[in-house]
């Protein structure tokens, strides 16, 4: 099976958006999204790992797999916050 492009999962991500009515449900949208992020491992939540300048806190682990895809977790303590994490991670 082939990989999808980011353009391609963006398209998917605007679409999936666009049969939400309003910002409202849109917002809400995006948090349940954070809820269904899977969280970090306590260990995995370090200062090595927080995202700085953030208002909230984010913790963030990039893995390189071997075929040259990035693989990105991360988690926040905001929940509008952990469901952009989970939109990015879906690119």
């Amino acid at each position: 099976m082939a990989r999808m492009s980011v353009k391609d999962r963006a398209s998917e991500i605007a679409a999936e958006f666009e049969f939400l009515d309003d910002w409202e449900t849109r917002y809400a949208h995006i948090i349940d999204l954070g809820k269904a992020n899977p969280p970090l491992e306590a260990s995995e939540r370090t200062e090595e790992t927080r995202v700085r300048g953030c208002a909230s806190q984010v913790w963030m682990i990039l893995e390189e797999t071997g075929d040259g895809t990035l693989h990105i977790r991360a988690e926040s303590d905001a929940m509008i916050v952990s469901g952009l994490i989970a939109i990015l991670t879906r690119l």
